[in-house]
């Protein structure tokens, strides 16, 4: 359990990454790493063509590289989390996964004080690390003052649904943080059973399709229904989810008629639409269209939706300056333009 009195001194080491005045652009998606890990990745990917020039932009090691882009598309601030990179690098370099996470923490918290106020980093955490991955959580969030933590959607297959990632949303709860999930690495066995052969197949289907079910199988699970309120940030709309609303109507009325014919209890996940649940997280805007962000406003409305660019991965033409082009294809409103661009960070980032 949480210790009473922590979060005061965290607000405390939190205050030296604040900055007074108006908020600006906020992008809630971007990475940045220790040299020594994100050249692990490179080396694990060197044979195929994306490792030679994917992972190459100096922006995965250089923030530097990181305010020119910001500069120049008016971002204030940037949320930095760390994907699925952590643990195929620390596996390519034989270090332990708890050695890893805490080698990030303190090489991103380090770097991030050169520019206060521009970037807010999340914290790295190693969800099946037991106690000691947690005592490492409370040390980068209370001591090294991160914001957030950075979680995937599934761990080697093990999706939030799974016990082990409860005290985690504990903390994130006590602390009012958000929990920016990023799609995992995509399993092997899907690969083989959905023919996922290729890299436009892998990352095209499958990263959504990993944002997909894990987000069901939390409905299922009863995470949204205990863990209420906690701020869940999913990337990419939240997979293929704003799509499927009709769907899931289809199969809530399925499921609830045969619960009744056959006399039996209805789980409490059948008590909402997930169109209901999707007022349970947020969702953000890296690499979709205007179509797909008109489609999510209609069940998640603007404000369950925050800008994502995904810097360095992706390059503006496809990442940010893409996303701002497709938001100027909208008939938003003020507001609801103002909400996508900076205000809903602002709240979950207690700017």
């Amino acid at each position: 359990m949480l210790v009473a009195g922590r979060f005061s001194q965290y607000s405390v080491l939190r205050s030296q990454y604040s900055r007074e005045g108006p908020v600006g652009l906020i992008d809630c998606h971007a990475h940045f790493f220790p040299a020594v890990l994100i050249d692990a990745f490179r080396e694990l990917t060197a044979t195929t063509y994306f490792g030679r020039k994917m992972w190459a932009d100096v922006g995965f090691t250089s923030l530097e590289r990181h305010i020119e882009l910001m500069d120049r598309y008016d971002v204030d601030t940037e949320v930095i989390n760390y994907a699925s990179f952590i643990a195929p690098s620390a596996r390519k370099l034989g270090m332990p996964m708890g050695e890893a996470v805490r080698l990030v923490n303190d090489y991103v918290s380090e770097a991030c004080r050169a520019f206060p106020g521009r970037f807010v980093a999340a914290a790295a955490v190693d969800p099946f690390g037991g106690a000691e991955a947690m005592q490492e959580l409370d040390r980068a969030v209370e001591q090294r003052g991160l914001f957030g933590i950075s979680l995937q959607a599934n761990l080697d297959g093990r999706a939030l649904d799974d016990p082990a990632f409860e005290p985690i949303f504990e903390r994130a709860r006590a602390w009012d943080m958000p929990l920016w999930v990023h799609p995992g690495l995509v399993p092997r066995t899907w690969q083989e059973a959905l023919g996922l052969s290729n890299r436009y197949l892998n990352s095209g289907i499958g990263f959504l399709l990993d944002d997909t079910l894990c987000i069901i199988k939390m409905i299922i699970a009863g995470v949204f229904d205990r863990w209420w309120g906690v701020k869940f940030v999913f990337c990419q709309l939240g997979g293929f989810v704003p799509f499927m609303i009709g769907r899931f109507d289809q199969q809530f009325f399925f499921e609830r008629r045969m619960y009744a014919d056959e006399g039996m209890a209805l789980p409490p996940y059948l008590e909402r639409r997930v169109a209901e649940y999707c007022q349970a997280f947020y969702v953000d805007t890296h690499t979709t269209d205007a179509a797909a962000i008109r489609c999510a406003l209609s069940c998640m409305t603007a404000d369950r939706i925050v800008l994502g660019g995904d810097f360095p991965v992706s390059p503006p033409d496809v990442g940010l300056a893409y996303t701002l082009g497709q938001l100027d294809q909208l008939d938003l409103s003020a507001a609801d333009r103002a909400k996508i661009l900076h205000d809903n960070a602002a709240r979950l980032l207690n700017l």
